[in-house]
């Protein structure tokens, strides 16, 4: 088993790789993956580690590793229903399964999800809420489902979803699991049904916005479920113009419609993650920052300072209100918010009405003094 990350100050640790992929499972276990790459394994190796964070304590330990060869990892994602993880890596994705009392990570199985090009890869792929079917996508620009069959055996190719594009980016199932969302390199995001089969592009999303000038590139993809029933598509952008490169998020309708949109940050966003009770939204920089808002009003309830060298590469939530960043830099953030997503712009309010009542109520009590003493002047 590999060292615990070795603490540094503000709620830092470093381990010994460069962090490309991040998933927690909603609770005190989160994994992260990377390395060196096929041509400095010896002097960096391809690895997953699994971590245990208590939130008690502060402690952070690695609990388990596994060495993935030539192999590097690029993106992680958790089912909960499985209790799998689904590491994306080159042409293809491997499903690996941690063992909490035996301390292993182990690979389960491995299939090949990208054939064209020179140098395919994917890029993520995600279990959905049932986890009956998989979504891949990736380097060849199509947008992949996958029957899964039995937990730990290797997927069944189903279908595509819509036509072949540019290179695949991000994927979300919606709670429900009715719909499958993903943008690519367009810029654009397509909505389809996951029951509705036979030749279909799916709905198209743009984002559109005064705030960056005009049209933004979709980056990121999440769906969003409200208290009413309803559910949202909760999509990242950048802008598109030089001078408004502004990291965007905004919630649509599924009919595409814009409901709400905030500037994150006047620079690029790089990633993003929902806590599990959908409460909080966490948004990585590239600046090395991240950002948590409050959801649905999409306020921002912390911003910090550059935590990382290089681009916050992943985000994600931990236990019962961490917020997770790691980073190129070896780096991994941990940092404590509000268990409620609170939100300070109400906090201010408060304040100030109670400064309000607190004078009303001192005026009162001297002008009632004022007449027991038979004065007016007040």
């Amino acid at each position: 088993m590999a060292a615990d990350p070795a603490a540094g100050a503000a709620n830092t640790y470093y381990v010994p790789f460069p962090i490309l992929g991040l998933a927690s499972n909603g609770g005190d276990i989160f994994l992260t993956a990377g390395g060196g790459g096929s041509l400095s394994v010896k002097e960096v190796p391809n690895v997953v580690h699994a971590h245990r964070f208590s939130e008690a304590s502060g402690k952070l330990s690695t609990i388990a590793a596994l060495n993935t060869g030539t192999n590097l990892v690029v993106n992680l994602t958790y089912s909960p229903i499985t209790k799998l993880w689904l590491a994306s890596s080159r042409k293809g994705c491997k499903i690996l399964s941690l063992n909490v009392e035996d301390n292993t990570l182990t690979e389960v199985s491995e299939w090949s999800t990208e054939s064209e090009g020179k140098e395919p890869e994917q890029n993520f792929a995600l279990y959905s809420g049932d986890a009956s079917l998989i979504v891949t996508g990736g380097t060849d620009g199509c947008v992949k489902l996958w029957k899964s069959g039995e937990p730990g055996k290797e997927p069944t190719f189903h279908r595509d979803l819509g036509s072949k594009t540019k290179e695949i980016l991000d994927a979300a199932f919606s709670p429900d699991d009715k719909h499958v969302a993903a943008c690519d390199s367009t810029g654009n995001c397509r909505l389809w049904e996951v029951a509705k089969e036979g030749p279909d592009d799916g709905k198209l999303f743009e984002y559109k916005s005064d705030q960056i000038g005009g049209k933004g590139l979709i980056k990121l993809v999440r769906f969003v479920a409200s208290a009413d029933g309803s559910t949202s598509v909760l999509l990242a952008a950048n802008g598109n113009q030089r001078k408004m490169n502004w990291g965007v998020v905004g919630l649509f309708s599924l009919d595409g419609a814009q409901l709400k949109s905030v500037v994150v940050d006047k620079g690029p966003l790089k990633s993003m993650a929902l806590s599990v009770d959908n409460q909080r939204l966490v948004v990585g920089l590239m600046t090395g920052k991240k950002v948590v808002l409050n959801m649905p009003t999409l306020k921002s309830i912390q911003k910090t300072k550059e935590l990382h060298s290089l681009p916050s590469q992943c985000v994600a939530f931990t236990g019962e209100c961490t917020a997770i960043s790691v980073s190129g830099d070896r780096d991994i953030h941990l940092l404590k918010v509000s268990a409620a997503g609170f939100d300070f712009g109400f906090l201010v309010q408060i304040m100030l009405m109670l400064i309000v009542v607190t004078y009303l109520m001192f005026r009162i009590g001297l002008v009632g003094a004022a007449v027991g003493q038979g004065r007016t002047d007040l």
